[in-house]
């Protein structure tokens, strides 16, 4: 048998190190796009700054996130996502050069990181031009398609090191811009990193919470506008914890529909509003908010057969309300689960109307019963004579459809009086009553039924005294 010659090892040698580095570019790149994936883009910039120790420059990371790449995929296929994805990878490729690095994260958001910036500034100029750049339509066979962007970014100082945290720091910060909505920059900051770990401690925290009863309900009344007649009361989730103090439903409720924990959240609530309200006179109704992800997770018409049927509950005192954000979702859907509610006798409330995109045809589309006005067009009443139009085109508008209207956030006699002479059906906010606690309740209830029968009693001596005048001889 003959023998490999040198010539032929060395050939050998180099073909296998030709494929061990196309193996490697494999797992570390991604294959639609190119770019390095997360894990390599890390370890290459973990190599630059131990290369790097004693640099006298600074540094920028960005993290890039592209919204409108689902719609784009629902409506014309996954195929055309791909392709806008594999689009935008080519033009940062293009524009990013001088020893820029960059990354594929996820589906879609990308990163870069921008070896030497002279200053914040310099790195917002580099982040708009990315934005401008990306955000440039792109052609789709017959049809030119549009994308909105946004950026991170999060400077690396000279003592900063780890590539893991500095990548987090710019997936704060462009969650930051993102919240804003539209396109947007925004640098990290102490702030944003103590506001993730509040995030991630009440996270924590909710199944613990739940099971140890921290989590209870307020009740904030409401009435009828004409009459000032108790008419329910809206249920409030709040979250007392014996570490993280008062935690506001601004916190926790984003917390759970995160974590994928609104669901349970939301029956609890849905049981013990139920509960609660079993109690109460049965001309009052309780109402109960709802989030997008109870509706996308398909088990709210569950739990609000176990609230009913638990408590003996009957279906017409219940109100849920939904906000505009859920029908954005899953239109059809969310139609069918609400149909259901309105054929077992529940109310369906839109909340915050006027607040979103306020589409006319979720009016006619979605079986609801009642509006329900934000208070920032309750409280621009008294100062904007434009907006006392709006709000009786809204009750016009919502009489004509035979909704009924709330307007919430009502906090002086002025903003209650305005309502009445537009026809609001009802009106709830701190002039009427705050929320209170579930004992309080009762003291509510009776204080408006003496009230009432007061009334009532001094229309039966009026009504006594003209009998008596009319026969008096």
């Amino acid at each position: 048998m003959e023998k490999d010659g040198p010539e032929d090892v060395a050939e050998l040698r180099r073909k296998l190190n030709v494929l061990e580095q196309d193996v490697q570019h494999l797992v570390s790149h991604d294959q639609l796009t190119g770019l390095m994936i997360r894990s390599a883009f890390l370890r290459r910039l973990d190599r630059e700054f131990l290369a790097d120790a004693e640099r006298t420059h600074q540094a920028a990371i960005m993290e890039i996130g592209v919204r409108g790449i689902p719609r784009i995929s629902g409506a014309l296929g996954r195929h055309a996502g791909d392709y806008v994805i594999s689009a935008l990878a080519a033009r940062l490729a293009a524009h990013v050069t001088d020893g820029a690095v960059l990354c594929r994260l996820d589906y879609w958001s990308f990163a870069v990181f921008v070896p030497q910036v002279t200053d914040a500034l310099e790195a917002l100029t580099f982040a708009k031009r990315l934005i401008t750049l990306l955000t440039e339509p792109i052609d789709w066979v017959d049809r030119t398609l549009s994308i909105e962007a946004a950026a991170g970014v999060a400077l690396v100082e000279k003592r900063d090191t780890d590539a893991t945290v500095l990548l987090d720091r710019a997936g704060l910060a462009l969650k930051s811009a993102a919240q804003r909505g539209g396109p947007g920059y925004s640098f990290f900051n102490p702030a944003l990193e103590q506001a993730a770990k509040r995030r991630q401690d009440v996270q924590a925290s909710l199944q613990d919470a739940l099971d140890n009863h921290y989590f209870s309900l307020n009740f904030q009344p409401y009435f009828l506008a004409e009459s000032g007649e108790l008419a329910g009361f809206e249920a409030l989730m709040r979250l007392k914890h014996p570490v993280l103090g008062q935690v506001s439903p601004v916190e926790f409720i984003p917390a759970a529909e995160d974590s994928g924990f609104i669901n349970r959240l939301g029956a609890w609530a849905l049981a013990e509003a139920c509960r609660v309200a079993s109690t109460w006179p049965s001309n009052l109704v309780v109402s109960v908010n709802s989030s997008p992800q109870q509706f996308l997770g398909g088990s709210l018409l569950t739990d609000i057969h176990n609230a009913l049927e638990l408590y003996s509950f009957p279906a017409y005192r219940l109100e849920i309300e939904i906000t505009e954000s859920a029908m954005l979702e899953d239109s059809e859907a969310i139609i069918s689960q609400l149909s259901a509610l309105r054929e077992l006798g529940c109310q369906i409330v839109l909340d915050d109307f006027g607040t979103g995109y306020s589409s006319l045809s979720y009016l006619w589309k979605f079986p609801f019963s009642k509006l329900k006005i934000d208070k920032s067009f309750v409280h621009a009443m008294e100062s904007k004579p434009q907006v006392r139009g709006m709000m009786k085109s809204i009750v016009d508008l919502a009489r004509n459809l035979g909704l009924k209207v709330t307007a919430e956030g009502i906090e002086t006699t002025a903003q209650a009086e305005m309502l009445r002479a537009n026809k609001c059906d009802y009106i709830q906010g701190y002039l009427s009553g705050r929320p209170v606690p579930e004992q309080d309740v009762a003291a509510i209830i009776l204080t408006r039924f003496a009230s009432a029968l007061k009334d009532l009693n001094l229309e039966i001596a009026d009504s006594t005294k003209a009998v008596s005048q009319r026969f008096e001889f």
